[in-house]
């Protein structure tokens, strides 16, 4: 092994170290490998689970989002806050700017443009502007939803498309529909 090795790799050790205590990662909790019976301890890097997983991710803020067939990177508990590109159909935590692809799933809000192929959904709040095939907004959709088919659990704006369907107001009505 010559020095540009070993000079690369306490160099990539120090990184990963930094990174870990950064990311709040403690030393010494957990058992790894044992099937909770106890038996196999072992001094281990332990980050708490949270969200809607089992693996301990952790959620990140994101200038730039990309979901890749079912997966979001790095994972679905983050938030992008920039440019989304969805290549199929993953799911992000919030979404806010330009969501733009084939098909978009936010969990939480979503806030600003989403031009799609096919449509998305957003779990909570949507503001701003959906354009799909298909729009579903399951709390207030406070904005434009311009679509095929249109859904907002409580409609605060104006919906275009051959169906639309929302909890407040008129609850189905074709080409346009608006509520406030």
């Amino acid at each position: 092994m010559n020095f540009k090795k070993i000079a690369m790799a306490v160099c990539i050790a120090a990184v990963a170290a930094s990174a870990a205590d950064a990311a709040g990662f403690e030393a010494g909790k957990g058992v790894a490998n044992d099937l909770a019976t106890g038996a196999n301890e072992r001094d281990v890097t332990f980050v708490e689970r949270g969200g809607n997983n089992s693996y301990g991710w952790r959620s990140y803020d994101l200038a730039i989002g990309l979901t890749v067939l079912p997966w979001a990177v790095p994972n679905e508990e983050s938030s992008v806050y920039g440019l989304r590109l969805d290549l199929g159909w993953g799911e992000y935590a919030d979404t806010y700017g330009l969501d733009a692809g084939v098909f978009s799933a936010t969990s939480r809000d979503f806030g600003g443009i989403s031009a799609t192929v096919f449509g998305n959904t957003v779990g909570a709040t949507m503001k701003g502007v959906q354009l799909g095939l298909v729009n579903i907004v399951d709390g207030g959709a406070y904005g434009v939803q311009i679509g095929a088919v249109n859904f907002a659990g409580d409609l605060h704006g104006l919906q275009v498309g051959f169906l639309n369907f929302n909890n407040s107001g008129l609850k189905c009505f074709p080409l346009i529909n608006a509520g406030f």
